[in-house]
């Protein structure tokens, strides 16, 4: 299990170690890095949180053909950290890593008319993950029978699912978090 929490079978199934080489410094690092759907990156270690090629959302299909709900997450730990709340089972529905908050309004073509009948969110509870979460609702109000929970309640008073997930594992945060 990572430091994160995460157990190290479940990161293998979505995370790539990748080796960096700086080309103006000539320094190296590896991060674990998951694709998104620019053709790029995104890195995380303890050190560093980046992108690799364009910044983008990672799509991640669900394991039902056509699946009537999507989850959205803020950030790969927060979806790996509910996945393994969920024993590794991953979702029926399909799943978007936003990898920022930036990246929200590459999120509404994937799911605008898509027919999706649930948007299940899994923001952060802090300032800017609510305003992420009435813009996403606001936007969900506009498709045709689609209902929108928000999954705030569960991992409250934390900030994050990580958090909340690291808490239920009597784990302390990392100090250095990216």
């Amino acid at each position: 299990m990572g430091k994160r929490g995460i157990p190290l079978e479940l990161a293998r199934q979505h995370l790539k170690e990748i080796h960096v080489r700086n080309p103006g410094t000539g320094k190296r690092f590896f991060a674990l890095g998951i694709p998104n759907e620019e053709g790029g990156h995104e890195l995380r270690n303890p050190f560093f949180k980046g992108t690799l090629g364009a910044k983008a959302i990672t799509f991640i299909r669900g394991k039902r053909p056509k699946p009537d709900s999507i989850h959205l997450f803020e950030g790969v730990f927060d979806y790996l950290s509910a996945v393994a709340q969920r024993k590794g089972n991953g979702f029926q529905g399909d799943t978007i890593i936003l990898n920022s908050l930036a990246c929200l309004k590459q999120a509404i073509p994937y799911i605008h008319d898509y027919g999706y009948r649930t948007a299940y969110t899994w923001l952060d509870n802090d300032p800017a993950g609510e305003t992420a979460t009435a813009a996403l609702a606001e936007f969900f109000q506009t498709q045709s029978e689609l209902t929108h929970r928000r999954l705030n309640h569960l991992y409250a008073p934390h900030k994050d699912v990580n958090a909340w997930h690291m808490h239920s594992l009597g784990l302390a945060l990392p100090e250095a978090r990216p």
